[in-house]
């Protein structure tokens, strides 16, 4: 076998070769251990984020979801997020049948890899003194990276909001749409709106109602509306009756909202009283009968008072039982200021007690065309005993007439013959 012979001049490009070799090779980097990062990157309220919830004072069961995000390059293992909780926010539990309020609420997320997210949801109720502002939570988030044994814990600071209702009066109606003096079981219905960004919850309303007016039975002036959400309109009705010396005018009413032990001012609207007719009696003739009458005419003139003019106006004598005949009449319209006498025909029954009797001249009539209104004035009638001698001077009158006659008679007789 030959041995191979190089020559000497060939040694210095082998040289040049093998360095060239050398340099090109790329050294082989060591593999670097990655590292998780969480961070929230969104807080709402609900569970759908595409149609977030407002949170009011009171609301109770409301889902609080926090959205974290691995924005590391590694897993984030074993995530759990501890919510610590503070004034207004509650989360209470059973014990025993016992509610309690907890201090923190605990969730476990799991495994997050880089660049996931995961949702947490915490279920709270929101006090009902609470106010509207923006309120600052502690969220402890604990987890492991992918090769550390060694468990990481860092608190993050989330951003949680409140918004309060806000209720305005939209409109006020009444029926009839025209009140006035004495009018009773009259329906007030108060239209609200919630102008607020949150919900006003556990709302019931009342209505301020002083004199002349006053409610028309126990709970009247109050309604339970329950939850009014953001840009809803609710409906109010209160029945209210309205004094008879009430003078015709603008009242200022107020509406309030009480939630729980807090009452506060929702607005006050103008409640208007129309002027009716006012009747009185001028004179009332004769003023006594006697047990036993009959088709005694009572007069009884009246006078429109008031400033406005009453149509088709009716007078009813109502005076018991011992008292009967024509007792209505049609006195037709009456303009402010004019007097009109109303006449009737009674019959006094004869076991009337004699004494004084008060009856009620009840006067009724139309107003504006549409208003049937009524008013009712007292009368005083006396009532006399029918005396024997009042009996005995008509009969002796008779009876000498009589006598007269058939003397008449005789005469014209005896004169013939």
């Amino acid at each position: 076998m030959k041995s191979l012979k190089i020559k000497p001049m060939v040694f210095p490009f082998l040289l040049i070769f093998l360095c060239l070799q050398i340099l090109s090779v790329t050294p082989v980097r060591g593999q670097g251990i990655g590292t998780p990062k969480l961070v929230v990157s969104s807080v709402y309220w609900g569970a759908n984020p595409m149609a977030p919830l407002t949170a009011s004072p009171g609301d109770e069961g409301l889902t609080l979801s926090i959205v974290v995000t691995n924005v590391g390059d590694d897993f984030a293992r074993d995530v759990k997020g501890t919510l610590k909780l503070q004034h207004p926010f509650i989360h209470e539990y059973y014990v025993d049948g016992e509610a309690r309020s907890a201090e923190s609420i605990g969730k476990i997320a799991g495994d997050i890899a880089a660049g996931r997210s995961f949702t947490l949801q915490y279920t709270l109720n929101i006090d009902q003194n609470a106010k509207e502002g923006v309120y600052q939570l502690s969220l402890e988030l604990t987890y492991r990276s992918a090769r550390a044994l060694r468990e990481t814990a860092e608190t993050v600071p989330v951003d949680v909001p409140i918004w309060r209702g806000e209720l305005h009066i939209q409109s006020v109606s009444t029926n009839p749409p025209k009140v006035y003096p004495g009018d009773s079981q009259i329906a007030l219905t108060v239209i609200l709106v919630n102008s607020g960004f949150g919900s006003v919850n556990n709302l019931k309303v009342t209505l301020n109602a002083q004199h002349p007016f006053k409610r028309s039975s126990t709970g009247s002036d109050e309604s339970y509306i329950g939850t009014v959400r953001p840009s809803q309109v609710a409906q109010v009705r209160f029945l209210l009756d309205v004094s008879e010396d009430a003078q015709p005018g603008n009242y200022p009413l107020e509406v309030y909202a009480v939630q729980d032990s807090n009452k506060s001012l929702i607005g006050v609207f103008s409640f208007t009283v129309a002027e009716k007719a006012s009747f009185r009696i001028v004179e009332a003739t004769p003023t006594t009968v006697r047990s036993g009458d009959s088709g005694v005419t009572v007069k009884v003139k009246i006078r429109n008072e008031g400033g406005v003019k009453a149509e088709s106006v009716r007078v009813r004598l109502m005076a018991g039982n011992y008292f009967s005949g024509t007792l209505s009449d049609l006195l037709g319209t009456m303009n402010p200021g004019e007097e009109r006498t109303a006449f009737f025909l009674i019959d006094v029954d004869g076991k009337a007690i004699p004494g004084e009797y008060t009856a009620d001249l009840r006067v009724e009539w139309t107003q504006d065309g549409v208003y049937s209104l009524n008013d009712t004035l007292p009368i005083t009638i006396n009532v006399t005993k029918l005396e024997l001698l009042s009996m005995a001077i008509p009969a002796a009158i008779a009876i000498l007439a009589l006598l007269g006659v058939a003397a008449f008679l005789r005469r014209r007789r005896k004169t013939t013959s």
